[in-house]
């Protein structure tokens, strides 16, 4: 078949085997990693992209990860050209050099060709339980982990074991990192083992004009859709609790612009970059923004960037959503979060019967390591931890669930006591904690977790710590996430961000208590109607 004869079914059908391609690359990384971080809660996502770094086709895993590829791709191709072959792979994980949002979350990708000309890459993101650093108390990126710059790490199928010594040098616990990464050369491997089948199936011409095709498709859909949105300007406020470093209340201000053409999302306003790890490099929003509006245009848009083409994004530089360097961004994806829920309260204005109310608001995690005693080695276990989902203006809100830029499984409560000096006390639902309303928030969790092994260090993530997430038209907010050290002990305390990194005794619990989704609507219907969203900052 050649390239002009191609009919939209074929697009399709070649479109389909692109996504099912980066599928099969998560499963394959997934099956094959070694930390329950990747192989239990799926920690990772795979996507094929083209040579301006965009998706051609995104595997359903983490939105924010397709942050890590937006600058690592152009990257590569700068930095390499003439000398990306068949067998390569690159990684890096910097931020600030755009191979990453954070450190943890690794990139690695494979070049794609036909007819030896480069075309695109598979890649796979993978967020590692830890990556070196003293990340629980870095007041900059230096201490949040081991940098890697854009790299080869395989040269025509030959590992560097040079810089996979630096890696393993450099990292707490090595051979889970050494296991993980070696999970992301295979998915990657196969997914260029992958397309060259495509190739082959249907041949080069065909595959590539069918791509660009199934690009110009998303745009198609997306500009239909578009026409269907109320035109306007819908503005909205929003902020941080505080960044764990002394700095509270930060303003995340954004204009939604909305005319038949494009969408232009501009957060102009926002506070400034801050001394906590809650800032957060360009891309990781720019994910966050695609996300959102692919979720308010038409959720069936193929999973590719050809939507992207509509949406224009300004973030002011040197803001807490466009930080510069060393600033650092650990604890990004709270940020990222906290745009998410003010592009929807602006959105709320033109939608108000298809915006729900906000979400728990956090991506909520904990993070434990140290030295365990019982198995005799360096161990880190990380955790996030879901919470409710805001009500929808005809339904209430999903309890106990991920939302928006995550999509996270929980870590089973055998595969932590199996592989970690930890032990789990309580797993329930947070009751009454979503927010009240003609529909009710959804319920966060409760997870309590016990210590086994003498000075475990403690990291606490997550916002919404003051106020609970905001309710819409008369809803009222979602109990807030807190946690607490030893509750009901006596010596109960709450544990902030501000103390992380603290050592821990044997048999010291955590409790976390996610926050609940905002409620819709007034329960008493003498209530007026509008939105009750910034009641408690108005006070």
């Amino acid at each position: 078949m050649t390239a002009t004869e191609l009919d939209s079914v074929t697009v399709d059908i070649i479109g389909h085997n692109l996504v099912a391609i980066a599928e099969e690359m998560g499963t394959a990384m997934i099956r094959a990693a070694y930390s329950p971080n990747i192989k239990e809660r799926r920690d990772c996502t795979t996507a094929l992209l083209d040579t301006t770094g965009h998706s051609i086709a995104q595997a359903e895993h983490i939105p924010i990860h397709m942050g890590s590829m937006i600058g690592f791709i152009p990257g590569v191709v700068a930095q390499y050209e003439g000398d990306i072959n068949p067998g390569d792979i690159f990684i890096s994980n910097d931020p600030y050099l755009g191979g990453s949002t954070h450190l943890p979350d690794v990139s690695v990708v494979a070049p794609l060709h036909a007819n030896g000309d480069l075309v695109g890459f598979a890649a796979a993101v993978a967020h590692h339980a830890e990556f070196g650093g003293t990340p629980w108390r870095a007041r900059d990126i230096h201490s949040e982990g081991l940098r890697l710059p854009i790299l080869k790490i395989v040269d025509r199928g030959k590992a560097d074991d040079g810089l996979l010594r630096l890696i393993e040098l450099n990292t707490r616990v090595s051979d889970e990192r050494l296991g993980d990464l070696r999970s992301q050369f295979a998915a990657v491997s196969l997914g260029a083992r992958r397309y060259t089948g495509l190739l082959e199936r249907y041949g080069p011409e065909s595959v590539i004009e069918a791509t660009a095709s199934w690009l110009d498709k998303a745009e198609v859909q997306a500009r239909a859709a578009l026409q269907e949105l109320p035109t306007g300007r819908f503005e909205f406020e929003d902020k941080m609790d505080d960044d764990g470093a002394g700095t509270a209340d930060i303003p995340i201000r954004v204009a939604v612009d909305v005319n038949h053409d494009r969408i232009h999302v501009d957060f102009t306003g926002t506070g400034d970059q801050v001394a906590g790890q809650i800032n957060t490099a360009r891309a990781a929003v720019e994910a966050s923004v695609y996300y959102t509006i692919k979720t308010i245009l038409d959720p069936t848009l193929p999973a590719n960037a050809g939507f992207y083409r509509i949406v224009d994004i300004t973030i002011p530089h040197g803001s807490i959503l466009n930080s510069k360097t060393p600033a650092p961004v650990l604890q990004r994806s709270d940020s990222c979060m906290r745009a998410v829920d003010a592009m929807y309260g602006a959105l709320s204005q033109a939608l108000p019967d298809v915006i729900p109310a906000a979400s728990n608001g956090s991506i909520a995690s904990v993070n434990f390591n140290g030295y365990d005693t019982v198995r005799h080695k360096q161990f880190s276990y990380t955790e996030v931890i879901a919470g409710g989902a805001g009500a929808l203006p005809y339904a209430d809100g999903q309890d106990a669930v991920q939302t928006h830029i995550t999509n996270t499984a929980n870590t089973p409560v055998e595969s932590v006591e199996q592989n970690f000096p930890l032990r789990i006390t309580e797993y329930s639902l947070r009751h009454e904690s979503g927010g009240a309303g003609r529909f009710s928030g959804g319920v966060g969790i409760v997870r309590e977790i016990e210590t086994i092994s003498d000075g475990i260090r403690l990291t606490v993530k997550g916002d919404r710590v003051t106020s609970g997430p905001w309710g819409l038209r008369g809803g009222e907010r979602g109990k807030p996430l807190a946690f607490l050290l030893n509750p009901e002990c006596g010596n109960e305390e709450a544990f902030t961000r501000a103390e992380n990194g603290r050592a821990l005794t044997p048999g010291s619990v955590l409790r976390a208590m996610t926050a609940g989704g905002g409620g819709f609507g007034a329960t008493n219907l003498g209530t007026d109607p509008l939105s009750n969203t910034q009641k408690d900052d108005e006070k």
